[in-house]
């Protein structure tokens, strides 16, 4: 079977290029970059050696990503034990009428010459 020829492109400087043939020729060679992997898409070791190949690579991919719900394991109680419990012993913040009142004053009252008068002091 022949290689694949994809369409050719004309360079500025008037040369022909076929990419698809390019690509089919350096397809074992290493990529650029940190991911250890050839051109093709498959992980390689130091010395270019073929470990995973790009079709177990998805395969494993698409095991794990898949659309179809899994059932997990069904909880007999969705009560929490005593001893599980981290808020019991919380209470909620007590506040006097007094500081309500106090923040409702200031936070309603007052203007953009209440603001001046305010900075100034």
């Amino acid at each position: 079977m022949a290689p694949k020829r994809g369409k050719t492109y004309r360079t500025a400087n008037g040369k022909n290029i076929d990419f698809g043939a390019m690509i089919l020729a350096n397809e074992t060679a290493p990529a650029l970059g940190n991911m250890n992997v050839n051109a093709r898409g498959d992980q390689i070791d130091k010395a270019g050696n073929i470990t995973k190949s790009r079709e177990d690579i998805m395969r494993e991919y698409h095991k794990l990503n898949t659309m179809i719900p899994e059932d997990g394991a069904i909880r007999e109680s969705s009560a929490v034990e005593a001893d599980d419990d981290d808020w019991k012993d919380w209470e909620a913040p007590k506040e006097t009428v007094a500081e309500t009142k106090e923040e409702e004053i200031t936070s309603t009252t007052g203007g953009l010459a209440a603001a001046i008068a305010a900075t100034k002091e």
